[in-house]
């Protein structure tokens, strides 16, 4: 295993040094074809649902610095997906089936040709947008259908995320209580009843992004903290909002910028992490989009001037609490 980590670390190394650029395909897919690429990655989330598999992967991003890091993935059908790693990542074949609708709205798929991964047969899904630039691609097993490697790029063709397995051991269900995970969208009796209650519950963001849950969580009594989650079916947003003003100062790891003309609180890492007031309310915002998806998405949200004083102390502590949920993989 060491040697396959010290492989893996100078492959991550290179990816982060050599980022290149995706090239263009066809303008737009044919339906049979969309048909096709789609049907393969439902049933690739199928079988990253059902079958027991366990392996090394690699994952890589170009956010800031660029980071790469390793993690050992074990999967089971009933217990569902458990990450070793010291980076908060998902499981390279978690795909959730939520976003495939997502995807398909969002981009033109096909299925562009054979691959291989970890020595692997695999077909490779490509995901393009309307002016046939690529957005993203997915290595899918021939054998067991498993989601073995994708890839990420911005709008200008660069590589933004990556990651794949490097080893991978697969065998079918041994029976016992399968994981499910809903395809259903936020129904609009709760999305009313949010609104009514005073917040703001935007069904989409710039950028393709797409409403694919929420929740009200209660940290302490009479705090409530709104999830909302939105994805293109390649990235993902979490958006987080509290009732209370910004201070002027960041905490510890956050530096002050400007997006859309206000100010704001930014921490540049694999996911980015923006806070900002607005409306009465605290805004947090995680995300592994590419930084010119997550600028458009807090501009297009409510915001406002930072008032005098210090509320570092509050914030800071709703952040805190907040931590444990800051996590748009999972």
């Amino acid at each position: 295993m060491r040697g396959i980590r010290l492989v893996v670390l100078v492959v991550g190394a290179g990816l982060l040094l050599g980022a290149t650029p995706a090239t263009a395909g066809p303008s737009r897919a044919p339906q049979s074809a969309e048909r096709e690429a789609l049907e393969l990655l439902q049933a690739a989330a199928r079988a990253g649902r059902d079958l027991t598999y366990s392996g090394t992967q690699y994952v890589a991003t170009w956010r800031g610095r660029g980071t790469s890091a390793l993690a050992d993935v074990r999967h089971d059908p009933a217990r569902g997906s458990t990450v070793d790693t010291t980076e908060p990542v998902a499981a390279t074949a978690a795909l959730d089936p939520r976003l495939l609708p997502l995807l398909a709205a969002a981009y033109d798929l096909r299925v562009t040709g054979p691959g291989s991964c970890t020595g692997r047969a695999a077909r490779v899904v490509t995901a393009s947008r309307a002016d046939g630039t690529v957005a993203g691609r997915f290595w899918l097993d021939r054998r067991s259908g498993l989601l073995l490697r994708r890839e990420v790029f911005d709008a200008h063709g660069q590589r933004v995320r990556s990651s794949a397995f490097v080893d991978l051991a697969v065998r079918p269900v041994a029976g016992g209580r399968r994981t499910r995970t809903s395809g259903e969208l936020p129904q609009a009796s709760s999305l009313r009843a949010l609104r009514e209650d005073g917040w703001r519950v935007p069904r989409t963001l710039p950028g393709g992004f797409r409403l694919f849950d929420t929740s009200l969580r209660t940290p302490r009594p009479g705090r409530y903290v709104l999830q909302l989650a939105y994805s293109d079916g390649l990235s993902t947003v979490s958006l987080f909002a509290q009732r209370g003003r910004l201070g002027t100062v960041p905490p510890h790891g956050f530096a002050p910028e400007t997006v859309g003309s206000r100010p704001v609180w930014a921490r540049h890492e694999t996911t980015e992490r923006v806070v900002w007031g607005g409306e009465g309310r605290v805004w947090t915002l995680v995300s592994d989009a590419p930084e010119a998806s997550v600028r458009e998405a807090v501009a297009a949200l409510p915001g406002d001037q930072a008032p005098p004083g210090g509320m570092q102390a509050r914030l800071a502590r709703g952040l805190g609490r907040l931590g444990g949920m800051l996590n748009p993989f999972r």
